[in-house]
């Protein structure tokens, strides 16, 4: 798995959840049917005790060790659904920027943004290169759903502006991550991803989790760290 992943970027894990979490997860994050919108929902450990208690048990942290070793902590969360009412196409992109809790003037950090009343930032690159997100499935996700689509092996390249990105992408093949409810999808932060809107949609749940072996500058807080 780990050789994989560092090679490609992302690498799948069927069948890792079981079916009651499934179902216990997809009952907890109901509540949030209602406020579902193309951004999803963000602060997700803070907001939901359990999914906090989640990200900290087997086989979730496992995978982030043996990924980034003992220090892995959670850092961030999300959650994803593809409604008839949140149903967005997503542009091809990396994931640049952190969750922290407020901003502070620190060389090599910026730009700073603000998502849902959160602050965030781009840190410096190395601080992406030891990110895993692990993308844990509730639902089937497929074309009709509007599958995550990955240009293997692009987080080697780094950091790149929108313009080298889409140049990269237009001479590369994109793979489909297609996965059924227990399935996790490990990610790096830096791998080019995008997604189609849903041409059912109906529900395409997914609890975006990321972890860090990273400690950030005295000064600087992770926005969901314990």
């Amino acid at each position: 798995m780990k050789s994989e992943y560092l090679q490609d970027g992302y690498f799948l894990l069927k069948n890792t959840i079981g079916e009651d979490e499934v179902k216990r997860l997809i009952q907890t994050l109901d509540i949030f049917e209602a406020e579902m919108n193309n951004y999803g929902i963000r602060n997700l450990m803070n907001k939901v005790p359990y999914i906090r208690q989640f990200s900290l048990s087997p086989p979730l942290l496992s995978i982030a060790k043996e990924i980034l070793g003992e220090s892995a902590k959670p850092v961030r969360s999300v959650f994803f659904d593809k409604l008839p009412k949140a149903n967005w196409n997503v542009a091809w992109h990396q994931d640049t920027s952190i969750a922290v809790k407020e901003k502070r003037d620190i060389p090599g950090f910026g730009p700073w943004s603000v998502k849902q009343g959160i602050v965030h930032v781009e840190p410096p690159e190395m601080y992406l290169a030891n990110t895993l997100t692990l993308r844990v499935h509730l639902d089937v996700a497929n074309t009709e759903s509007g599958v995550l689509r990955v240009i293997p092996s692009s987080h080697c390249y780094g950091r790149v502006n929108s313009k080298a990105l889409l140049d990269i992408v237009e001479n590369s093949e994109a793979v489909a991550c297609h996965a059924n409810p227990g399935d996790i999808l490990l990610m790096n932060p830096l791998l080019f991803h995008s997604s189609r809107k849903a041409t059912q949609p109906s529900h395409r749940r997914v609890v975006h989790i990321e972890y860090s072996n990273m400690h950030l500058p005295e000064s600087l807080k992770w926005y969901e760290g314990a």
